[in-house]
């Protein structure tokens, strides 16, 4: 009860409260049928662009030139007529996306991860902002994780993560009683820290970790390598890396909970999650609607193409259109679980994480996270392209990593990218973390994409 009491000052204090009523109603969105959740997100659709035509002039401008204005008979199909927003149109015309509707203290300025190097700058509605937290509540619920249960939280550098080495305060000992976490911040993770992580979680007992799965694998690995007492706990949260199959099972077999991944971004919020199936994300589709943009069309279910984003939710800076830079495509299925919400299938990773061949095909960046799945003595892996013709691959391994495994690594990463393409491996004792949001990133490209060869058109 005085947890629950705390819990309610911090979401005051965070201008939070009121959250509540939108983990209802995205929970009672799971009990509609498929047509009504359609009807829906097509109304939602409606409203968010006539909000952005009548009071975004990035927005009007940009529409009268092409000759578009939202009409009442305007349907999701029609969205295809629309321009894409990108990141650089967010940079440079930040200022006419915001409504005029908003006054500056009604509007929360935030930014993307920047894993790739570069933030940008957006504004979030407040009631978007609080929105959004009850029905991620709503969709953790699904997952056995509820206001009040323990958690064990492995995240970045944030204003509310005390840096390495930072003593405790009690503003920071406020936030992690009434939240019911413990929080490790993994930006640096060495051995004195983790020692020091695997002695706190001990105290703790979380019942769920969340968090970043290299991390939260870097962690395991070091209690298991170092015959620690095991932490186990009932539900893992996986969020804002790709989890690859073989860190699931991974994770699930040192800690011992369910793995449950969720697909979310700061522009966006959650915009899928995983139910107890694990097969796939399911859209909140009240919130979001994805669109999968291929050669400039939308892709037909099942296909694969860019993940587009039409933000249903944020009144305050509306996003149109945004292109996430993600693979994926929608399933033409329903989930066998029940749930009326569309599918997200094949998450790739990002366009920026993505090796070019010579010839101008590509090699999806999630195709070679999973190459060494089966050589137990490479522990983790980081691929650069700097050169076309060229790809770094840095290594941390064991003990047990030879010449000749060396060779077979070689081996498989040349079945992907092709023998014209040079493959550099590079023993690290460490890959390092962007040192502003604590992310790992797999697969680096710093090379354009070139023009496609005429004689091979093949996509891997």
């Amino acid at each position: 009860m005085l947890r629950a009491v705390a819990r309610d000052i911090l979401d005051r204090r965070d201008r939070l409260s009121g959250w509540k009523p939108h983990r209802k109603a995205f929970l009672a969105s799971m009990r509609k049928d498929r047509e009504s959740l359609a009807r829906d997100a097509e109304d939602r659709l409606r409203r968010i662009l006539y909000h952005a035509y009548e009071t975004s002039p990035y927005y009007r401008d940009a529409w009268n030139a092409i000759g578009f204005r939202p009409s009442s008979s305007f349907t999701s199909k029609d969205l295809q007529q629309l321009p894409f927003l990108t990141k650089d149109i967010v940079r440079e015309h930040k200022s006419t996306l915001v409504s005029e509707r908003f006054r500056s203290d009604e509007l929360d300025l935030s930014y993307t991860g920047g894993t790739t190097g570069t933030q940008t700058s957006f504004y979030l509605d407040h009631a978007c902002a609080i929105n959004r937290v009850g029905r991620q509540w709503g969709m953790l619920d699904l997952c056995g994780y509820r206001p009040g249960t323990r958690r064990a939280l492995v995240w970045g550098v944030s204003d509310d993560l005390a840096q390495p080495g930072t003593r405790i305060n009690l503003k920071r000992w406020f936030r992690e009683y009434a939240s019911s976490q413990e929080v490790l911040c993994c930006s640096v993770m060495n051995e004195e820290m983790l020692m020091d992580y695997h002695g706190r979680l001990l105290r703790f007992r979380p019942e769920v970790l969340y968090g970043y799965p290299y991390a939260i694998t870097h962690l395991g690995r070091f209690i298991q390598e170092q015959g620690l007492e095991p932490i186990k706990v009932k539900t893992i949260v996986s969020t804002a890396e790709r989890l690859t199959e073989v860190q699931r099972g991974f994770l699930q077999k040192v800690f011992g909970g369910e793995v449950f991944n969720f697909y979310c971004t700061r522009e966006y919020g959650c915009i899928g999650f995983e139910c107890r199936r694990h097969v796939g994300f399911h859209i909140d589709s009240e919130s979001v609607f994805v669109e999968i943009i291929r050669d400039g069309r939308r892709a037909d279910p099942g296909e694969p193409g860019e993940i587009t984003i039409t933000d249903l939710q944020n009144y305050g800076m509306p996003f149109i259109r945004s292109r996430t830079a993600d693979f994926g495509s929608l399933s033409p299925q329903p989930c066998e679980c029940g749930s009326p919400l569309p599918v997200l299938n094949g998450l790739d990773g990002r366009a920026t994480d993505c090796i070019w061949r010579p010839d101008g095909s590509m090699v999806a960046g999630g195709t070679l996270a999973d190459v060494f799945g089966d050589i137990s003595s490479i522990r983790f892996s980081q691929f650069v392209q700097e050169k076309l013709n060229e790809l770094d691959v840095f290594l941390v391994v064991t003990s047990g990593f030879s010449n000749e495994t060396e060779k077979e690594a070689i081996r498989q990463v040349r079945e992907l990218v092709g023998p014209e393409m040079a493959v550099n491996i590079r023993r690290v004792p460490e890959i390092a973390r962007n040192p502003r949001s604590g992310k790992y990133q797999e697969v680096i490209c710093k090379v354009n994409q070139p023009q496609r060869s005429t004689s091979t058109q093949r996509r891997v």
